[in-house]
């Protein structure tokens, strides 16, 4: 009888576990999901790295993929053939997408990476068309429209809380550049060009934001600009940059107390929750850890800072392996892309 039970009562554990994971069984495996985002039905979309290169849909515990064609461009098995025309959008073809964001109007906006652009989904149709950058990397285009702008390696592409203006993550250039959604004119909201680690105090044009790899924007209007080459989160506000996490920018294990001191290893993505905290993705430490602003604390949710796939009731015990992106659903939970455990995991917001 135990052992007739034992099945039974698995799945039960199962069923009311706190941490949930969505990961599709067989061929057709969510494969290196980098970044969520909710439209306001609170359906979630999604984008994978290589060498799926796509882009999902998550509803009701099942994906459905809506745009892209799967193929690589790192050698990454399997050794998918490239396209023969890179930037067509018909059918679309992506390459290296980090980041997904929802306006909203529904439109979706991917961050596709390694072709330094940013593509616009219909929220009804899902064609694809193009949204800013021109496909060639370069520095170009403030003042003028996104479309004939030149990035070099859109990393990320984050909406203000309003819809308003997306902020984008200019990694090669080591710049954050702004799109304002409605007259489509790109600026360059902070960056010098060059790398390294900015000074307390300097303005924003005249800093170095070196491998600039993640920005958010807080209610306040505050940009977090996270610098994963300076292993530091910094806040820009009133056309300055202050570092708030690792003012020594040196790399190290994710220890929790003064945000200031603390250390953190190739950092990948921010956002932020409805108390106005950060939750920040410290990818090479493989966790994922909160900043409060206002006690100027960090502290770490998820993750022990070794890579590992355990779920546990909750996520204390939980292990992730490089994960790359996070955002609080309309649900008022937290879903987490466990990159390289090729899932995404829902738990409770911190």
């Amino acid at each position: 009888m135990l052992s007739r039970l034992l099945p039974l009562l698995a799945c039960a554990a199962s069923a009311f576990a706190a941490i949930e994971v969505v990961k599709l069984p067989g061929a057709e495996d969510l494969h290196e999901p980098f970044s969520i985002a909710f439209d306001a039905k609170g359906d979630a979309y999604g984008v994978e790295f290589q060498p799926a290169n796509r882009v999902f849909k998550l509803h009701g515990g099942k994906i459905e993929y809506v745009s892209g064609v799967k193929w690589n461009s790192m050698g990454k098995a399997p050794n998918l053939p490239a396209p023969a025309k890179r930037l067509d959008l018909a059918p679309a073809v992506y390459d290296g997408m980090h980041d997904i964001a929802i306006a909203p109007d529904g439109a979706i906006y991917l961050a596709d990476s390694f072709q330094h652009r940013i593509v616009r989904l219909d929220p009804k149709t899902h064609v694809a068309t193009l949204f800013a950058g021109t496909g060639k990397a370069g520095f170009a285009g403030d003042g003028g429209p996104a479309e004939l702008a030149q990035f070099n390696i859109t990393m990320c592409g984050t909406l203000s809380p309003d819809g308003a203006f997306m902020t984008i993550a200019d990694i090669g250039n080591h710049r954050v550049r702004r799109i304002d959604l409605k007259t489509r004119i790109v600026t360059t909201l902070a960056g010098n060009g060059k790398r390294g680690l900015p000074k307390d105090g300097t303005p924003a044009l005249e800093a170095p934001m070196g491998d600039v790899r993640a920005t958010c924007v807080a209610q306040d209007g505050t940009v977090y600009a996270l610098l994963r080459g300076g292993n530091a989160l910094t806040a820009i506000k009133d056309g300055k940059v202050t570092v708030v996490v690792n003012k020594a920018g040196k790399a190290g294990p994710a220890t929790d107390g003064s945000a200031a001191d603390a250390t953190m290893r190739g950092p990948k993505y921010v956002t932020t929750d409805a108390k106005g905290n950060v939750l920040i993705l410290d990818t090479e430490n493989h966790c994922l850890r909160l900043y409060d602003p206002v006690k100027q604390t960090i502290r770490t949710i998820i993750g022990n800072g070794k890579k590992g796939p355990a779920v546990g009731a909750d996520w204390a015990g939980t292990q992730l392996n490089r994960p790359h992106g996070a955002r609080i659903g309309p649900d008022g939970r937290l879903y987490v892309t466990d990159t390289e455990n090729n899932r995404i995991l829902i738990g409770p917001a911190p």
